[in-house]
């Protein structure tokens, strides 16, 4: 028989051994865990890095997309200008004489005798270059200016919505121009023409109507006048309603009933951003210039007061 000594031998040897395995399997363990946390850390910041990498060169092609758009409207408002002054040195706009094709519009009958009215149909006509208008652009069908104002542009045919996007030398501009719908008949004046233009943050036609919002504008009761000159007619007309709306009431151009058009005259006088002293029937014909943008539009709005016939 072993002896007990012998076999607590045994025993202690086997208890050491198992217990360095212990020990060795565990120190093992944790360096694994040690050395797998150092890989996922390194993996993290590779990725950490990676992300502002990307974030840097969104932000790089941003501004250099930013620079090219600021580069790309200032080319544009820069051939707007000229346009202008070319047409402003080129084509001649005189006042012209009443005679018997001059044909005032009757005011309603409960006009007082001392209303702005009566002074506004004493002012003259206006006869336009078109020949020298028409050598440059020969969509151009007419005139228009607004008293007051440095709104005083040719107005051209729509072409297809081709002058949203083109200058009137025909040229690509972001500003593109004054336009009349292609279904317009020109010869003669429906119950509401509309003349269109772009909205610009800077560089568009219509900003130089901006000012109709202002006391130095509307504060003055001889600035609420437009002009408007075609081969077919030269018109005066007296301006009832300014506003800036999204809603799209000022764009419709006839009326199926005198209902319909009074219900639209008191629509156009409730949104306006300064309180004329003007009423309208639904007899009178109307001009509307507006921009076309799917936000906000400015809208200034004008009945026909004085009327000469050019053929």
């Amino acid at each position: 028989m072993r002896s007990v000594k012998s076999i607590l031998g045994n025993n202690i040897r086997k208890f050491v051994l198992v217990s360095t395995d212990f020990f060795l399997y565990n120190v093992g363990r944790v360096k694994n865990k040690m050395a797998n946390k150092k890989v996922k850390t390194v993996y993290k910041l590779k990725w950490k890095n990676i992300c502002v990498l990307l974030a840097a060169i969104l932000l790089f092609v941003g501004v250099l997309f930013g620079i090219y758009w600021a580069y790309h409207f200032y080319k544009d408002y820069k051939s707007t200008m000229a346009d202008k002054d070319k047409i402003h040195e080129t084509v001649e706009v005189t006042n012209i004489v009443d005679d018997e094709k001059t044909k005032t519009i009757p005011p309603d009958s409960t006009l007082s005798k001392f209303d702005i009215y009566w002074d506004y149909i004493k002012l003259g006509l206006i006869d336009v270059d078109m020949a020298s208008l028409m050598r440059i652009n020969s969509d151009t069908l007419g005139f228009v200016e607004v008293k007051g104002t440095d709104f005083s542009y040719p107005i051209v045919r729509s072409n297809g919505g081709f002058y949203r996007r083109h200058s009137f030398d025909k040229t690509p501009n972001s500003n593109g121009w004054l336009y009349l719908d292609d279904d317009v008949n020109i010869e003669e004046l429906s119950t509401n023409t509309v003349v269109y233009g772009n909205k610009l943050i800077w560089g568009s036609l219509f900003k130089d109507l901006d000012v109709v919002f202002k006391p130095e504008w509307n504060e003055n009761d001889d600035n609420f006048v437009i002009r408007y000159y075609t081969n077919y007619y030269s018109t005066l007309w007296q301006v009832i309603s300014v506003y800036k709306s999204d809603d799209k009431t000022a764009r419709k151009t006839e009326f199926e009933s005198e209902k319909e058009t009074e219900d639209f005259i008191s629509a156009m006088l409730k949104k306006s951003a300064v309180k004329f002293k003007a009423s309208a029937k639904a007899t009178d014909k109307f001009l509307t210039l507006t921009t076309n943008s799917g936000g906000e539009n400015i809208v200034v709005f004008a009945k026909l007061i004085k009327i000469k016939d050019l053929q």
